[in-house]
């Protein structure tokens, strides 16, 4: 029979195109967490899903036969969730006369309905297309850190150095403070460190602490007994969740006070109570938290307790904001483009001039993110034979940012940056010309070449008195 009829309901849509990229997906079962649609798009089919390849994807099998297939019971294992079993429909997408992508509707295989779903785990027999399990026992893809370390992109001597930094001390299980303005990357130093330790394969759990309602925040991170006030279930806290893991508590100065006395209990002790139980239930989790708002600040206002603060800061990592570390903005800019071009199809080779020197003077408030929007923005607004971003990108993004219109030529830019370079290795050598070229990483030659060029020595001798 054909699937057609048992199908009266999908739990998933999935579109890649005729590279195999996954440009859209969505699922429906409210037990799914939301990030897994946005930490797979973009990504190749069969990175995603390593069991599947262009022989055994019925993805693939409908692009190149130009027909609807159809599947029952199919076994995927992927990088997310666990082995998962799903009826499928597999469908070409036309455009133009020619196949440019597919659609896959798929439906899980509950328990109610698991007419062969032990026989497809046990004995192997199924057909291998793409799928996804939603049992709430597998539910939270936010439980698993998708990015390593290696997926931080830097060139800037400090970046370069906090990522090496963050490598070092993977290991431990000391309590780490993670600080930076929006969009700098807070939560991928969070999963990178995860997975540069030795709990890669226990929990990674996301809390962003400004999120959740504050009569909810005790229960979500201590747990619940059943009966302990009207409608309560024995639920696990975050704490017993995420045991022999990583907790990261995001935007941490949006917790109420009064629990952060609680949490730092919690820590101290290793051991939490759930609401309405006597009974403590110990705990090995490693705690990464993280704010944007200056370090000093969140002692200053108020927004976090000291204690709490000093006990979790026993490492500190601060990362700097994107108009800090602008030799970043190019390798930043080229790795969205090569991206983007996959998703829409595009041929951007080049960026212009102009767009250079915008993206090296724009102040970038939304840092990385920021970058990645316009980036994404930009390749979108572009024709499918351009091959050069050129200024109209930006008019369109920023019609009214005066300092593009005001861009000074990118040689002065660069100029103005080595300039600013060579004056703080300077300082922090206190004028010692062969420590501050060690400081840049150049020969003491050139260096002395390059303080004649921006006439430096005065500069530094008044450094030396």
């Amino acid at each position: 029979m054909s699937l057609y009829g048992d199908m009266n309901y999908i739990d998933g849509i999935t579109i890649i195109n005729n590279e195999g990229i996954i440009l859209f997906t969505v699922k429906f079962n409210p037990d799914i967490d939301k990030t897994f649609e946005e930490s797979i798009v973009g990504k190749k089919l069969f990175y995603v899903f390593p069991n599947i390849n262009k022989s055994n994807s019925s993805l693939y099998e409908c692009m190149e036969k130009d027909k609807i297939i159809e599947r029952k019971g199919q076994l995927v294992k992927n990088l997310y969730l666990e082995d998962t079993i799903t009826d499928n429909i597999s469908i070409p997408i036309k455009h133009g006369g020619r196949i440019v992508g597919a659609v896959e509707l798929s439906k899980i295989i509950s328990e109610k309905d698991d007419y062969h779903a032990k026989d497809v785990i046990e004995n192997g027999n199924h057909d291998g297309n793409i799928s996804m399990k939603l049992k709430p026992k597998f539910l939270n893809i936010a439980n698993r850190a998708t990015y390593s370390l290696d997926n931080i992109i830097c060139e800037n001597k400090k970046m370069v150095d906090l990522v090496e930094y963050a490598r070092h001390v993977a290991d431990s299980s000391s309590p780490i403070f993670i600080s930076g303005e929006t969009g700098t990357g807070k939560e991928l130093f969070a999963q990178g460190i995860h997975n540069a330790s030795n709990r890669r394969n226990r929990p990674f759990i996301v809390q962003n602490c400004s999120a959740v309602p504050e009569n909810l925040l005790e229960s979500i991170f201590f747990g619940t007994s059943k009966g302990s006030y009207t409608g309560a279930l024995d639920k696990k806290g975050l704490f017993e969740a995420c045991d022999g893991g990583t907790l990261f508590l995001d935007e941490l100065h949006g917790m109420p006070i009064y629990l952060q006395a609680k949490l730092l209990r919690a820590i101290e002790s290793s051991s939490a109570r759930r609401i309405g139980e006597n009974e403590e239930r110990k705990f090995d989790v490693r705690i990464i938290a993280a704010t944007n708002i200056n370090s000093n600040d969140v002692l200053t206002q108020g927004y976090i307790r000291p204690d709490l603060f000093y006990r979790l800061s026993v490492i500190n990592i601060n990362i700097p904001p994107l108009r800090e570390r602008i030799e970043d903005i190019k390798i930043l800019s080229d790795f969205y483009i090569r991206k983007y071009n996959k998703i829409f199809n595009k041929s951007i080779t080049l960026i212009s001039s102009e767009i250079n020197g915008f993206m090296l003077t724009y102040d970038w408030p939304g840092n990385v993110r920021e970058l990645q929007n316009f980036i994404e923005s930009s390749v979108l607004n572009v024709s499918n034979d351009e091959v050069i971003l050129e200024g109209k990108a930006v008019n369109k993004l920023y019609k009214n940012d005066n300092a593009f219109l005001n861009t000074k030529p990118l040689k002065t830019i660069l100029e103005d940056f080595e300039l600013k370079l060579l004056e703080e290795a300077l300082i922090v050598s206190k004028g010692n010309v062969k420590k501050a070229a060690e400081y840049l990483e150049i020969p003491r030659q050139t260096l002395q070449q390059k303080m004649i060029k921006y006439k430096l020595n005065k500069f530094r001798n008044l450094i030396k008195t």
